[in-house]
């Protein structure tokens, strides 16, 4: 049987499958370069305090201060801090050995100016409830003034599982969807919280 089909164009064909591809991966890239400069930019517009409390032995307050690319840890806060963090000194050691350690809520690290906008709407006390071969250890996150009220929600995890949120291997919802974090106490704070951190 004789093969009926029409002749393939060269031309055509080079066209489609080589230069239509090449040009659309150019404006990939020119868009991801967009979105890189717009980060950019929001990133060097943060300006906030961040307060980070030992309680016990050796404990002690200490600040990041961040403004734009000009970011150092201090004993003085520039600014009032827009979160606290407040542990126990063993706790934040345990958690640090274990690859935690004291710092911003997962999906935080990233301060940007539209960040920091969204979380000083927020007022309220959450306390991470982390567990691990040796026991639980606990986070106190405060949004707000200095004096808010004791957490007014928990979140409790593995600690396992919080390695996995901070990483990225594990989002935040598909947490609570696989009953790997349990939520205590004030649901809407807990909500406002993830929003502004992660939306």
């Amino acid at each position: 049987m004789a093969d009926t089909a029409a002749p393939l164009d060269p031309g055509a064909f080079l066209q489609e499958h080589v230069v239509d591809r090449l040009q659309r991966r150019i404006a990939e890239l020119r868009s991801q370069v967009t979105r890189l400069e717009r980060e950019l930019e929001d990133r060097l517009a943060a300006e906030a305090t961040l307060a980070f409390v030992l309680d016990g032995e050796a404990g002690g307050t200490w600040y990041v201060n961040v403004k734009g690319e000009d970011i150092h840890v201090e004993r003085a806060a520039a600014q009032p801090p827009l979160i606290r963090l407040s542990q126990s000194r063993a706790d934040w050691e345990a958690l640090v050995r274990s690859g935690l350690g004291m710092g911003a809520p997962p999906g935080a690290a990233d301060l940007t100016a539209a960040r920091i906008k969204r979380l000083a709407t927020l007022k309220g006390t959450l306390e991470f409830r982390l567990t691990d071969e040796d026991g639980e250890r606990r986070v106190v996150v405060r949004f707000g003034a200095e004096d808010a009220p004791g957490p007014q929600c928990a979140v409790a995890l593995r600690a396992e599982d919080a390695r996995r949120l901070q990483s990225g291997q594990l989002t935040p919802q598909a947490a609570f969807m696989q009953g790997l974090a349990r939520l205590e106490g004030d649901v809407a704070l807990a909500m406002q919280v993830g929003a502004a951190l992660f939306f």
